[in-house]
């Protein structure tokens, strides 16, 4: 498979949180292959902006390949934006097959998934475009979970 499916765009490799993403999707899809038909799925963009350390960046998905952006290009399919902390939450949410589901299946879960919902009542981690491109949304969260 190589490492070449995730890519970082010129500029991005001096955005740390880009840096970050991509390596987390990458050892995603290396450790758990059958993450891949849902990464392969994937076309679309996100933009992930982490207000408190003022950095932003696009995931930029097309079938089978994403190359990191630094910065919000163009206008994205969906943009989730909060704490850094509240965005990297994300990645810890339990997931059920085969809709990918947040549901909690120990107590671990349970926490990650209580803690993400608190982020979006208190405002701290809003998602834009959610509704819209729903499928783009729930094969992300594959992606990026480090469960399942």
């Amino acid at each position: 498979m190589g490492a070449s499916f995730v890519q970082l765009a010129q500029g991005a490799e001096d955005n740390a949180f880009a840096q970050m993403l991509a390596e987390l999707v990458r050892q995603n899809i290396e450790s758990k292959p059958h993450k891949k038909k849902d990464f392969d799925a994937l076309d679309g963009t996100v933009a992930l902006v982490a207000d408190d350390a003022d950095v932003a960046l696009t995931l930029e998905f097309r079938l089978g390949r994403l190359i990191v952006h630094d910065g919000i290009l163009g206008v994205p399919d969906v943009t989730v934006r909060g704490s850094s902390d509240a965005i990297m939450t994300m990645s810890n949410v339990p997931l059920t097959r085969p809709f990918a589901l947040p549901i909690p299946t120990d107590r671990a879960s349970l926490d990650a998934l209580r803690s993400m919902v608190q982020a979006t009542r208190k405002g701290e981690l809003k998602i834009f475009g959610m509704l819209g491109h729903f499928r783009l949304l729930s094969h992300l969260t594959v992606v990026m979970s480090v469960n399942g």
